[in-house]
């Protein structure tokens, strides 16, 4: 059985935060994901949209359109803005202390 055979079976992590009653889904991104937003220079502006592609429903199903980034970024207070930057932080970034045997 080849590796992709084997990491096709892979779940994605959800991670769900709450803010102000409202709940949203964050899931981890794909390698591929990432790639498609090497081309943004602004490393700021490349956090908010991985952010805001890594948003999906409770079973990891993607949710969000790329052409809706600025609609979402218009409608969303920005207290909740950081909350959800904050946790697509801690799920899609390793510690060192993860990578270690």
């Amino acid at each position: 059985m080849s590796y992709l055979d084997q990491i096709k079976g892979l779940k994605f992590k959800v991670s769900k935060v709450t803010v102000d009653g409202v709940d949203f889904y964050l899931r981890e991104l794909s390698g591929k994901a990432r790639l498609d937003f090497e081309g943004e220079k602004d490393l700021q502006l490349r956090g908010l949209k991985m952010m805001h592609a890594s948003l999906c429903d409770a079973d990891g199903n993607l949710t969000e359109k790329p052409d809706d980034f600025n609609a979402f970024m218009e409608s969303v207070p920005n207290k909740v803005l950081l909350q959800l930057v904050n946790a697509f932080s801690a799920l899609n970034i390793t510690g060192e202390t993860h990578l270690k045997n």
